[in-house]
């Protein structure tokens, strides 16, 4: 009997390695120790930004394509990853903060900003709350409200190997290590009940700089009717679905996302 080969879609690929040629350390930012990677040569700048529980080496690959043409910046997310929580409470608007902080401390004017899931929201968040500091915005996979997470998506294989993976790698990674079961509660707080991003229309429309909005077509974790509401208000924003990848395309299909990044840099900011 033949193997039955799983679609590339039913399956979470290995967290990337992050490139060597990106070169760790922590900036202290609004009361937490944050760490970034940078490295790159080009006169542009990418700021890559992980999903809720992950971190930063979850952009591996694709910090390897960018930094060959552009300047790259992955980042752990405050309490995610080798960042600490720090002296306030895990917010979007908080994490948002930090990145334009981030950017003050560095010295860097305008960057465009990848984001994935709540990486995603602070892509958004960012275009909307500092304007002059971003070029343009690929949000893949994000929601601004709780309407648009499907709140049955624990029950998805992907996601529960996930976050079975999340647990292993913040002991492995983070300063606080066992902590995990307060940094898990946090991001479900979050993701479920707490969700501080929820943007009016208004908000939405007053975005100027290009925007992408991106995700999986199989995407276990957003509702598609929430992804068509950013693109319907969101001025200047482009829609794009990714074939047979969920929430995870970026390691499910790295050559595909990669694309669509070489693609996303090429529109005028």
């Amino acid at each position: 009997m033949a193997k039955t080969i799983p679609m590339r879609w039913q399956t979470l690929a290995d967290t990337p390695k992050m490139v060597d040629a990106l070169k760790g350390q922590h900036a202290e930012i609004n009361g937490c120790s944050l760490y970034y990677a940078m490295g790159g040569t080009g006169e542009e700048t990418v700021i890559l930004l992980h999903g809720g529980m992950a971190n930063s080496d979850y952009w591996g690959i694709q910090a390897a394509f960018l930094m060959q043409y552009y300047r790259v910046i992955v980042v752990d997310s405050r309490a995610h990853g080798r960042s600490s929580t720090g002296d306030k409470p895990l917010s979007y608007n908080q994490m948002t903060h930090d990145i334009a902080s981030l950017m003050d401390h560095l010295g860097i004017a305008k960057a465009s900003i990848v984001g994935w899931s709540d990486g995603g929201i602070q892509s958004i968040m960012l275009a909307a709350l500092f304007p002059e500091k971003i070029t343009r915005i690929f949000a893949y996979g994000a929601h601004m409200s709780l309407a648009g997470l499907n709140q049955n998506f624990g029950g998805n294989k992907v996601v529960s190997s996930f976050l079975e993976r999340a647990e292993e790698e913040y002991h492995r990674l983070s300063p606080t290590p066992d902590n995990f079961d307060q940094f898990y509660e946090n991001v479900q707080q979050l993701w479920k009940w707490k969700h501080d991003s929820a943007f009016t229309i208004d908000q939405l429309s007053s975005i100027r700089c290009p925007a992408w909005i991106v995700d999986g077509d199989r995407d276990e974790m957003i509702n598609r009717s929430h992804l068509e509401y950013l693109f319907q208000h969101i001025p200047d924003s482009s829609f794009m679905l990714l074939p047979d990848t969920t929430h995870f395309a970026f390691i499910q299909a790295p050559n595909l996302f990669n694309a669509a990044l070489q693609d996303f840099m090429s529109v005028s900011g």
